[in-house]
């Protein structure tokens, strides 16, 4: 870390109290070396989703993509085990695959490199003369995969901590709403004009936006009632309901895994964020729907709506986010303060940040 990075890192003091402290600098959300520097610190450490686990559901199934730039593809092997690496060929780092399919195997567009699905190195064609050859060394790059409910995850660092250990009393209470018995329905892909925290701010302010941003949602809650939970890596956030709010059910859970995961229950309903970093100035945000009940001409219409409002949400979300973040390239703005009742959530997403800033980058080595 150079001192100008430093320096940056350093004006954000996680060890002040919510009601003293200041919020992060604007530097934090505009600094495009911070924003590299990321990839190497928290998106490295974390658990990230990628995917649902119905997309590798049989042999040969594969999902990729990358994390900041980063290559990864996770695949399903003939054993049946899921697997993820980073999807970069040993000879020349060309990418493997990409989107998502069916494979049985896994072989390099380049020069026909050719790994099985457990990544080992089944070919290389016209490698004879090479010294010191060991192919048994020469296979893809692992990363760390699991899954949680119905989605995946990766983990590009050395994990700590297991996602379920990670996730801890968000994956319990989802376990228990029922989530893993769901049925998917559909996915929306957002690009909003902000850094990918001033996305993860603005859905972690205990509700502090509802009122005047959402009046839709907010007609289907009871913000009298609205908490924050805070814990290790996660952050919980829960509301009652009006009686007969169909949509609602009995209450939102509104939860959140450190760095860039969200994910809503609520009545018959679960739909999941991805909040994928693009750039210093742009994020990406998938969406991703399931629903009980999808059989019946009452559940579809149901559904529509329900997509209809979320969407509705999403919008004056994508609208506020942009605002924020031109704001935050004024001249007469630097930070600000919390609002101590109700911004818990962002406060300790805040502090972990820093946490993560101020450890050594994460180094991957092939070994």
């Amino acid at each position: 870390m150079n001192d100008a990075l430093r320096a940056v890192v350093e004006a954000f003091d996680p060890e002040v109290p919510i009601a003293r402290a200041w919020t992060p600098p604007a530097s934090w959300y505009l600094d495009p070396a911070l924003y590299a520097f990321e990839a190497r610190t928290v998106f490295a450490r974390g658990w990230l989703a990628v995917g649902r686990a119905d997309q590798v559901a049989a042999s040969g199934d594969y999902i990729s993509g990358d994390v900041m730039g980063d290559p990864w593809v996770v695949v399903r092997g003939a054993d049946g085990v899921l697997r993820a690496f980073f999807n970069v060929c040993r000879h020349h780092a060309a990418c493997i695959v990409t989107g998502d399919g069916t494979v049985d195997a896994l072989v390099c567009p380049y020069h026909g490199w050719r790994y099985g699905l457990d990544g080992g190195l089944e070919s290389a064609p016209r490698i004879a003369g090479i010294a010191d050859f060991d192919r048994a060394v020469m296979g893809l790059v692992p990363i760390a995969v699991d899954t949680l409910g119905p989605m995946v995850f990766i983990h590009r660092g050395e994990p700590e901590r297991s996602l379920a250990q990670e996730a801890g009393p968000l994956g319990e209470r989802l376990t228990a709403s029922g989530w893993e018995g769901l049925h998917h329905v559909g996915q929306e892909i957002y690009e909003v004009a902000c850094n990918w925290k001033v996305y993860v701010d603005n859905y972690l302010d205990g509700g502090y936006h509802v009122p005047r941003m959402h009046p839709s949602l907010a007609a289907g809650l009871d913000l009298d009632s609205y908490r924050t939970e805070v814990f290790e890596r996660v952050s919980i956030q829960t509301s009652g309901a009006p009686e007969g709010e169909a949509r609602m059910g009995g209450g939102p859970i509104y939860g959140w895994l450190y760095p860039s995961f969200m994910v809503n229950r609520y009545g018959p309903v679960l739909d999941v964020n991805r909040v994928v970093p693009l750039g210093a100035d742009r994020t990406r945000v998938v969406f991703d729907y399931w629903f009980e009940e999808v059989d019946t001409d009452a559940a579809q219409r149901f559904i529509a709506d329900s997509m209809a409002t979320s969407r509705q949400v999403q919008d004056e979300d994508e609208e506020v986010c942009r605002l924020v973040q031109q704001g935050l390239g004024s001249l007469s703005y630097d930070r600000g303060r919390y609002a101590p009742g109700v911004e818990q959530g962002e406060h300790h997403f805040h502090r972990l940040l820093s946490e993560d800033y101020r450890r050594e980058p994460v180094v991957r080595s092939p070994a």
